[in-house]
């Protein structure tokens, strides 16, 4: 293979990448190329490009490279680029596209035969695209001890009430896609309980082969009131279907509920806090507003 046939091997390279296009990308390699990038868990063959596009593409529908430097040798090709995209479609299923737009910088090494590349390494930095657009990158073992790791979120409707009732739920899962489509069906249960009078707040998160859910509500009847629509939808495929391995319910009532402490801005001193209480009784400052309990 010449230099001008390698040069032009990698701009028809980066072309289909940019013209979404998995059969031109499969294009450039020989029969028994791989692609590799922090992405990818195993190397990739051409036949499969399509999914390592779609991957791509589907948060980032306008996604773009722009080739920078290279450097072209007899047997391999180094390539800076930049990668640029806005997050307009979800990321995963249960996670809203932010609109924010990533520019990554990266590298992409080839390596040639003459039957086309022999292989593709791509190498950049997941960290800082993901955080461009928005999103956490938080570094948490799988599991220490007897303590097993994930994430989790709150929702806070503004209500500011004393919980008089709490649903505590968990559902398990047997795989990474599972808990895609449980967290799908959360998404539409927290907009119903958001709606719903006297709702209060929630905890919401999966850990291990678990979610969960705890929920704080004004009363029992609020709770029942708010389970009608989207958690009925999902208990129907609990039921008729093949979603999660198994689940448990149950709502509880608090035994007793303590005031809520605050730390008084001006003295330091921690203060129990109340409707009628706005003045700290140590050195007469205004307290802080009062948080909600959930």
């Amino acid at each position: 293979m010449t230099a001008a046939a390698r040069n032009e091997l990698v701009t028809r390279y980066f072309d289909a990448w940019n013209r979404y296009d998995p059969e031109g990308i499969g294009a450039a390699f020989a029969s028994d190329g791989t692609f590799t990038d922090p992405s990818t868990n195993i190397p990739v063959r051409p036949g499969d490009f399509g999914a390592v596009v779609d991957a791509l593409r589907s948060p980032f529908p306008d996604y773009r490279f722009e080739p920078g430097v290279r450097m072209v040798t007899d047997t391999r090709a180094c390539v800076e680029w930049t990668l640029a995209g806005t997050n307009s479609a979800p990321l995963k299923a249960g996670i809203d596209a932010t609109g924010k737009t990533m520019h990554v910088r990266g590298v992409e090494v080839l390596e040639f035969t003459d039957a086309g590349l022999a292989c593709a390494t791509r190498y950049f930095d997941q960290k800082s695209m993901y955080e461009q657009i928005g999103m956490q990158v938080i570094i948490e073992p799988m599991m220490q001890g007897r303590a097993t790791y994930g994430y989790s979120k709150r929702v806070v409707s503004g209500n500011t009430n004393a919980p008089q009732c709490f649903g505590i739920t968990w559902i398990g899962f047997r795989d990474p896609s599972e808990l895609d489509r449980i967290r799908l069906h959360a998404s539409h249960i927290i907009d119903d309980f958001l709606a719903a009078p006297g709702f209060i707040s929630l905890v919401t998160g999966a850990a291990g082969d678990r979610a969960f859910t705890v929920s704080a509500w004004d009363s029992e009847t609020a709770l029942e009131a708010a389970l009608t629509h989207a958690h009925a939808r999902a208990k129907h495929e609990f039921r008729t279907g093949d979603l999660a391995p198994a689940v448990w319910t149950s709502i509880w009532q608090p035994v007793r509920v303590n005031a809520i402490w605050v730390r008084c801005t001006a003295c330091h001193h921690p203060i129990e806090r109340s409707g009628a209480k706005v003045v700290c009784v140590n050195c007469g400052a205004n307290l802080p507003p009062q948080p909600v309990y959930w």
